[in-house]
C-alpha cells in the first residue's frame, strides 16, 4: 500500500513543479559518487549496449546564476547515461578556460536520457535532463547547460509559496499531509547553518502541532534527509534559487475531539495556505481562513478553504467542527493542468490563487496520502511506465538491493522525466 502512495504522491508533485526554462531542477548537500571516468572528454567505461549508436556528444556551458560570480577553471562535470531507472554510465571531464565542457565518443541510443552536474561549494547542480537523440534535424551535439550559484547562510529570500493541507478522518483520529513548496527569490543558494544540537547543517524548520504523531515522509526522512529537532524536523537539502525549487511533503495524524483546535507556525513567510477537507466529515473555521467551493473529482469531493498570506511566525488557527461547512457550487476539478481558460462552473477564485496544476496535484495527494485507497482510478497510459519504474525503484531501495546515493540520484531522474512529460501535456486528453 504504502508504495502506491508514494508513487501517486510523487505524480502530484512532479505536476506542481514546473521548474522555468534554465534553472536548476535538483540539489543535494553531498556530490555523489562518480563510477567511471573520462581522460579528455572520452568515455573510460559504462559504454551503452544495444540499440543504435547515435555518437552525439553531450556540450554545453556551464554558468554561475549569482551577480558577480564566476566558474572556476577545471570545475569538474559529471556525466549520468540512464536508461529506464538503469544508470548505465557515468562520466567526468572539466569545464574550460571559456566556461564549456564537452563529452564526445560516447556509444549513447536512442532509449537512453543524459544529464550532467557539478558540485561547486558543496552543493551540487544538475541541468535538465533529455533524450539522446536530436533535438532537431541536422543537430550536430546534445546541447545541457548547466547553472551554479554562490551560498548564503541568508534566510531573508526564502518562502513557502504554497502551503497545502489535508485533511481526512480515520475513526478516531484526523489525518493530515502537508505539502510545503518552498522557493527562494534570491541569486545564491541557501545552505542554512549548523545547528549545535545536531551537528548538522539545517536549512528549513518545520513545526509540528501539539499532539502529531505517526509522522511519515515521501522519500528520505529522519535521519536521512530531515533531522529531527526540538518541536518537529528540520530540512538538511540547500535551497536553490528559483520558484518551487525545494518541496517538504509528509503526514502525521492527531487525535479528534469535537471543536478541536489546531495551530500551525511556519519559520518562512507564507504567501498561500489552501486546506481541502473530505466531504461530510468535518467543517473548518478559523480568522483570516477563507470557505472556497466543494470540489468533485473522479476520487471524491472535498471542501475547499484558503488563507494567507502569513509573516514568518504568525500563527495560522483552525477549527475543526462536527458540522462540514456549506458548499454550494459545486466546482469539477479540471484533471489535466493544460487547458486554456477554465470553462464556466469552475471555481475560478480558488484556481487564480493556487493555480491549475497545483489544485490538481492537490487531489491526487488528499487521496492517496490520506485515503489510502486501493486503486487510484485511471492512471494515464502515458506516465504508466515512469511510474511503475518509481514504484519498482523505491521496492529495491527498500529491500537494500539499491545502495541510497544511487536510489536518490535515479529517483529524481524519474521524477524529472515524469514531470517533463505531465507539464509539457503528452497524452493529456
Amino acid at each position: 500500500m504504502r508504495d502506491r502512495w508514494v508513487v501517486w504522491v510523487i505524480l502530484a508533485m512532479v505536476v506542481v513543479v514546473g521548474q522555468p526554462q534554465g534553472l536548476p531542477v535538483q540539489a543535494m548537500a553531498q556530490p555523489r559518487g562518480l563510477g567511471g571516468q573520462l581522460r579528455g572528454g572520452q568515455p573510460q567505461g559504462g559504454q551503452s549496449q544495444g540499440g543504435q549508436p547515435q555518437g552525439l556528444p553531450v556540450q554545453g556551458e556551464v554558468s554561475n546564476g549569482t551577480e558577480g560570480g564566476s566558474v572556476p577553471d577545471g570545475l569538474p562535470v559529471v556525466l549520468h547515461v540512464f536508461t529506464g531507472m538503469e544508470e548505465k554510465g557515468v562520466y567526468t571531464t572539466t569545464v574550460s578556460a571559456d566556461g564549456t565542457y564537452s563529452f564526445s565518443g560516447l556509444a549513447l541510443t536512442g532509449d537512453d536520457f543524459v544529464m550532467v552536474s557539478a558540485v561547486y561549494q558543496g552543493v551540487e547542480y544538475s541541468s535538465e535532463i533529455a533524450p539522446a537523440i536530436p533535438a532537431a534535424p541536422g543537430q550536430e551535439a546534445i546541447s545541457l547547460p548547466l547553472v551554479i550559484y554562490e551560498t548564503s547562510s541568508d534566510p531573508s529570500p526564502l518562502e513557502i509559496s504554497q502551503v497545502h493541507l489535508f485533511i481526512n478522518g480515520a475513526g478516531e483520529r484526523v489525518q493530515v499531509g502537508e505539502y510545503q513548496m518552498v522557493s527562494n527569490r534570491g541569486d545564491r543558494t541557501y545552505i542554512g547553518a549548523v545547528d549545535a544540537a545536531t551537528g548538522e547543517r539545517l536549512t528549513v524548520r518545520v513545526v509540528l502541532p501539539e499532539g502529531a504523531e505517526n509522522l511519515n515522509f515521501d522519500g528520505p526522512g529522519l535521519g536521512e534527509r530531515f533531522v529531527e529537532v526540538e518541536g518537529g524536523f528540520a530540512d538538511t537539502e540547500p535551497v536553490l534559487p528559483g520558484s518551487v525549487t525545494s518541496e517538504i511533503l509528509f503526514g502525521y495524524e492527531l487525535p479528534y475531539r469535537s471543536g478541536m483546535r489546531v495551530e500551525r507556525v511556519f519559520d518562512l513567510p507564507v504567501a498561500s495556505v489552501v486546506f481541502l477537507v473530505t466531504e461530510g466529515q468535518f467543517g473548518l473555521e478559523g480568522e483570516g481562513i477563507v470557505p472556497g467551493e466543494r470540489i468533485d473529482t473522479r476520487m471524491g469531493p472535498a471542501l475547499s478553504y484558503t488563507a494567507g498570506p502569513l509573516d514568518a511566525g504568525e500563527q495560522l488557527i483552525f477549527t475543526l467542527t462536527d458540522s462540514p461547512g456549506p458548499a454550494p457550487n459545486p466546482a469539477p476539478l479540471m484533471e489535466s493542468p493544460h487547458g486554456a481558460a477554465p470553462p464556466a462552473g469552475r471555481n475560478r477564485g480558488l484556481e487564480t490563487g493556487i493555480g491549475l496544476a497545483s489544485l490538481a496535484a492537490a487531489v491526487l495527494v488528499v487521496y492517496w496520502l490520506l485515503y489510502r485507497a486501493p486503486s487510484p482510478g485511471p492512471l494515464p497510459e502515458y506516465a504508466r511506465p515512469l511510474v511503475e519504474e518509481i514504484a519498482a525503484l523505491d521496492a529495491d531501495f527498500e529491500g537494500g538491493r539499491v545502495a541510497e546515493q544511487v536510489y536518490r540520484k535515479e529517483r529524481d531522474a524519474l521524477k524529472r522525466r515524469l514531470r517533463d512529460l505531465l507539464v509539457g501535456g503528452e497524452g493529456s486528453e
